[in-house]
């Protein structure tokens, strides 16, 4: 997959978060809003030239290559990992997350996505 797919990917996941939750599914919002974080990290690591084998090590690598040395804010980075443990407590832990938590969970993919998406123009536009 392209970082471009990967973009794309993150923003239908987006998408697939609101319908969720205005459906009245938002535990399955919080899953997708991470799916769209790990999306535009995913995009992030491609464009470095790495690919991590599980979502735990794209959390990690996305906080290492990413935020650390590529200079995007660290609250950014937060949101993926905070993102993916809301994902494991509603997936795998079978937590019932709330409407308001699905759309703060929302709220913040859509924030690492655009913030990821200007990361990457300029990184483009800087070679």
């Amino acid at each position: 997959m392209t970082a471009a797919r990967a973009l794309q990917r993150a923003r239908e996941e987006v998408r697939a978060a609101h319908a969720l939750v205005e459906a009245g599914f938002p535990s399955q919002a919080v899953s997708h809003a991470f799916m769209a974080g790990f999306q535009a990290a995913t995009a992030a690591l491609q464009e470095l030239g790495e690919t991590p084998a599980t979502r735990t090590a794209v959390v990690s690598a996305f906080g290492r290559r990413v935020v650390r040395e590529g200079g995007l804010d660290h609250k950014v980075g937060r949101i993926l990992r905070k993102l993916l443990e809301d994902r494991n407590d509603v997936d795998h832990a079978l937590a019932h997350a709330r409407a308001h938590e699905a759309r703060e969970a929302i709220a913040d993919a859509e924030r690492l996505l655009e913030v990821t998406a200007h990361w990457l123009e300029r990184r483009r536009g800087a070679r």
